[in-house]
């Protein structure tokens, strides 16, 4: 982390925003004091996934165990539940 003083980067702006786009995080003093940071922009998330994306993070092969602990835990049948309305 680098400190900067307010008056180093309204003189020196153009190469204190080039060392932060290249990864460096910069704090702005003012009166010696920290006020701001300086930092590169992260890019954005994509909100959602495509399809393909989806199912390229999903695992290849089944849950064998997780299959065996439904059917334990389940039974044959779910009748005591009632009916359906």
């Amino acid at each position: 982390m680098t400190l900067v003083a307010a008056r180093e980067l309204r003189n020196h702006s153009a190469d204190l925003i080039e060392r932060a786009r290249n990864g460096e995080e910069i704090t702005i003093t003012v009166n010696g004091v920290p006020s701001a940071k300086l930092t590169a922009i992260q890019p954005a998330r994509k909100a959602y996934l495509t399809k393909a994306e989806f199912l390229a993070l999903r695992p290849k092969t089944p849950d064998l165990t997780l299959a065996r602990d439904i059917a334990a835990l389940t039974g044959a049948t779910t009748d005591d539940l009632g009916p359906i309305r």
